[in-house]
């Protein structure tokens, strides 16, 4: 698995090294002050530095996670095929954690590249759509991949009423995963459509949206399956 980790953000690293090689200009603006305008400037390699994030950490998790395995004999019960460990939410809670870390960390990556690319003069204008999306890619991989590291939880949340309630769980899981990366999308169109208005409302739709549909409503859906169940279970 780990090793699958590190090709993939291996490969997500060249790509995006591609683009700055061949689209980006020789100098741009390398670091903004506080207040959103430009500081310093700079060639356009000290983007690599954004670009190799996600694998350093990715191959420092690999070296430890394998010095782990070398001194320990108890291993992982990971199927043959580490993609379906990864759709399906098998993987412990480190592997998870690792796949947050580098997904969030390319994704940032690309944001600064993006900025780069655009020749942007004042990155605060940005900021509330960045962080938008960086909210919406964040929900996308909790109720996509992270949300069924536990039975019992929804959106990464444990729920009381689904602890011994297995089938109104698998339920409520699946609905919360496709009502997560629904809301996740939404919530990008909205960031990206924020930027071509120069308004923040859209930004704010996207929070409440992400907000309400990838965490109130599953959550709200989860109680009515688990008591339906219970109703079936009693007659």
């Amino acid at each position: 698995m780990r090793k699958l980790i590190f090709t993939l953000t291996s490969v997500n690293a060249v790509l995006n090294a591609l683009v700055i090689a061949l689209f980006m200009e020789p100098e741009i603006i390398v670091l903004y002050k506080l207040d959103g305008t430009p500081g310093i400037t700079g060639s356009r390699w000290w983007y690599l530095l954004y670009v190799m994030l996600p694998v350093v950490v990715s191959a420092v998790f690999s070296y430890k996670d394998f010095l782990k395995e070398k001194a320990s004999a108890k291993q992982e019960e990971l199927s043959s095929d580490p993609i379906e460990d990864i759709l399906y939410g098998k993987l412990p809670h480190n592997y998870n954690t690792l796949l947050m870390a580098v997904w969030i960390l390319a994704i940032i990556s690309w944001i600064m590249t993006g900025i780069a690319l655009n020749n942007i003069d004042n990155i605060s204008v940005i900021l509330p759509s960045i962080i938008v999306i960086m909210l919406s890619a964040v929900t996308v991989f909790i109720t996509s991949i992270y949300n069924n590291a536990a039975p019992n939880s929804v959106c990464g949340i444990k729920l009381r009423w689904l602890d011994h309630n297995k089938k109104a769980a698998r339920r409520a899981n699946k609905l919360s995963m496709y009502l997560g990366v629904m809301s996740g999308m939404i919530g990008v169109l909205l960031a990206a459509w924020s930027l071509v208005v120069s308004s923040n409302l859209p930004n704010c739709i996207a929070i409440a949206e992400l907000l309400i549909v990838s965490y109130i409503i599953p959550i709200f859906l989860s109680y009515i399956l688990s008591k339906k169940n219970n109703n079936r279970n009693l007659k």
